[in-house]
């Protein structure tokens, strides 16, 4: 499954922040609100693709553009098909959801019965059908276009006050659907042509927040001690001071981290710091070893940190 960039930031930064850290708890709240989001996508991609559509149809999933005016739009799930378009806003809210339409107030009610204020879906939904619409009437492209807020956890509660708001749970996506196909009658249109125009416009959205480098911790991780001891690396191999596993992966997830925090270009210099190896000559020999694309002479030489770097396997 896709994962946005912020998600990917999240997740290093939560295994390589200090604890102690004055935004740790903030950052780690962020990571858990976005991991259950990804969750419930998860769930409605399992629900969509046991759907049997009518006609042609495209799914995006974790759409993701920036508009004429510079600002960005994500949208959980983009349905295309030759009747209407519909923008699907998924959340994995707990306890019991409240609306004050007059207000656009969103809330919901913990078990412990702690009353919290949420983003209103329906605004934000609402933001991209604007957007879209909007799109498609610059494109000479007459579809209709609709939204619909998926709430992905069985045990939430939806509370009376939002009878007629667009909203259900997940369970009855497919029955709207079928009342979609119903009320909307098919439209002479290149779904294709449409779908390229959609992915071309398509982008990944930069990371909201960084931090500063200093903030990061160095050293390669033990994941098995859930990133709190550094390894040290002793011929080949990776060993931690703590439990005593050894692993000659463990340096790929650090290069991830490096990639995703701090940058994609590392230098022997920079590796060394980050990895906590003193000889230089060590150092060159594992970045060798990597096999990573190499640009530059001389003191100019660095290395780029590929993508799919936790794919890698030691030579």
């Amino acid at each position: 499954m896709y994962r946005s960039e912020n998600f990917k930031y999240l997740d290093a930064l939560v295994s390589r922040l200090e604890a102690k850290d004055e935004e740790f708890i903030t950052f780690q709240e962020a990571y858990y609100r976005v991991q259950a989001g990804i969750a419930g996508e998860l769930k409605m991609q399992r629900t969509l693709a046991d759907y049997h559509f009518i006609g042609p149809y495209k799914i995006f999933y974790n759409f993701e553009c920036i508009n004429e005016k510079g600002f960005s739009h994500q949208i959980d799930a983009l349905i295309l098909t030759t009747r209407f378009l519909l923008v699907v806003e998924v959340k994995q809210i707990s306890g019991t959801l409240f609306y004050k339409p007059a207000f656009h107030e969103f809330a919901r009610q913990t078990e412990e019965g702690v009353l919290e204020n949420f983003p209103n879906p329906f605004d934000q939904a609402y933001r991209h059908q604007l957007f879209l619409s909007h799109l498609l009437s610059s494109w000479k492209i007459q579809l209709p276009v609709l939204y619909i807020v998926v709430n992905a956890n069985i045990r939430t509660k939806l509370d009376s006050s939002l009878n007629g708001s667009p909203i259900i749970h997940l369970s009855g996506l497919p029955k709207f659907l079928e009342k979609l196909y119903q009320n909307y009658g098919e439209i002479k249109l290149d779904l294709v042509k449409l779908e390229n125009k959609l992915s071309a416009i398509s982008c990944r959205l930069p990371v909201r927040r960084k931090i500063d480098r200093y903030r990061i911790r160095n050293g390669v991780l033990c994941k098995k001690c859930d990133f709190q001891h550094v390894m040290y690396y002793h011929h080949g191999l990776w060993i931690c001071p703590h439990c005593g596993v050894k692993s000659k992966e463990a340096i790929f997830l650090a290069l991830h981290h490096y990639r995703v925090l701090i940058g994609d270009r590392i230098t022997n210099r920079k590796l060394r710091e980050f990895v906590g190896i003193d000889c230089k000559a060590v150092t060159s020999k594992l970045l060798k070893r990597l096999n990573f694309e190499q640009f530059g002479k001389g003191r100019g030489v660095y290395y780029l940190i590929p993508e799919d770097v936790l794919n890698q396997k030691n030579g």
